[in-house]
């Protein structure tokens, strides 16, 4: 069974469509993130699936029951902004239980249920919002939005406004919450590896049309085109000779996922350019260090290259390496298609 089902859904401001025939499907119980850049529809769809506007055409159907025309509060969903929206005048207690019926607000023992969900202690029970942190914040929001069991809970850029290491741990403690419950769960984000890391599934969003939708590692892996595959991170891209399932580049013949031939180009990910004793002679041009890894600009032959090496490994720019590729491109396009 699904857990959120949208066809053809479209929705124009005036002269100006920002969602053009959006389809997406969110298996019951599973996470997806829908990625894409701002201004290409995402909120504006969760809008749509909330109930806070109205869309042109298309449906909305959440688990079994269509929710086409209901109000935002028969539609049984759980929404997260960006900011959290606590209410200020409110304990984090009153937070939770805001919105829920007064037998359950009665029931203390719900908010403690709630509170160990998100990895708070019964310390914060009686804090008011503004003695929380970012993270905090946020996750006392999730525990309000899961209050009230809903079938769907959708997350509007929760993480956004958090410092890089507060955005990890709170994450995590979210997406353990949500797999607890197995709560039905879309998240809208603009960060690649926040999807990547801890969604079930990733549909990328484009000027108002879904362009893929699959696993992390599938659409990682084989991007339907190049501003996917440069989308979700960084990319090498190859000028080729396409030979069938395989093609002549300046790094080698590498394997292709789709048959073509004649000129054309290759993609491959920076992770894949290793070091190897008997390979290609590159120069480094250039070390973006990480700590833990870096990122190599490297010329080989003509061609300017990207290579992601572990940290221990790096070499110094002017330094000479030799490379290899593992495994095959991640995808292939001709200079002509027909």
């Amino acid at each position: 069974m699904n857990g959120l089902e949208v066809k053809a859904l479209t929705k124009s401001y005036g002269a100006t469509t920002v969602l053009d025939g959006v389809d997406l499907t969110v298996p019951a119980g599973g996470l997806t993130a829908v990625i894409g850049r701002s201004g290409g529809g995402k909120t504006t769809m969760l809008r749509l699936i909330a109930g806070f506007d109205r869309a042109d055409s298309g449906s909305i159907r959440i688990g079994d029951h269509p929710a086409d025309g209901l109000p935002p509060e028969r539609r049984r969903i759980g929404y997260v902004t960006q900011e959290g929206s606590l209410f200020p005048h409110l304990t984090v207690a009153g937070n939770i239980t805001f919105g829920l019926g007064w037998r359950d607000r009665r029931r203390q023992s719900r908010v403690g249920e709630l509170l160990e969900l998100v990895g708070l202690g019964q310390a914060y029970r009686k804090r008011q919002p503004h003695q929380l942190s970012g993270g905090e914040q946020q996750r006392v929001a999730l525990a309000r939005a899961l209050a009230r069991r809903p079938d769907l809970v959708l997350l509007d850029e929760p993480f956004s406004a958090l410092d890089a290491t507060l955005r990890g741990t709170t994450r995590r403690a979210v997406r353990a919450a949500l797999a607890a419950t197995g709560t039905t769960t879309v998240l809208v984000t603009h960060d690649q590896d926040e999807a990547l890391s801890i969604a079930d599934r990733v549909a990328l969003l484009r000027d108002g049309r879904m362009v893929q939708e699959g696993t992390p590692m599938d659409v990682y892996r084989a991007p339907v085109d190049p501003a996917v595959a440069a989308f979700l991170g960084t990319v090498c891209s190859l000028d080729a000779t396409l030979d069938g399932d395989e093609a002549d580049t300046v790094l080698g013949r590498l394997g292709t996922p789709l048959r073509a031939y004649g000129k054309g180009m290759v993609l491959i990910r920076p992770e894949q350019i290793v070091p190897a004793a008997d390979g290609l002679a590159a120069i480094v041009e250039g070390v973006a260090f990480h700590g833990h890894d870096g990122l190599l600009t490297l010329r080989a032959k003509d061609a300017t290259l990207v290579a992601r090496w572990a940290g221990h490994l790096l070499p110094r720019p002017g330094d000479e390496v030799r490379i290899a590729v593992e495994g095959s491109a991640i995808a292939s396009f001709p200079d002509t298609v027909g």
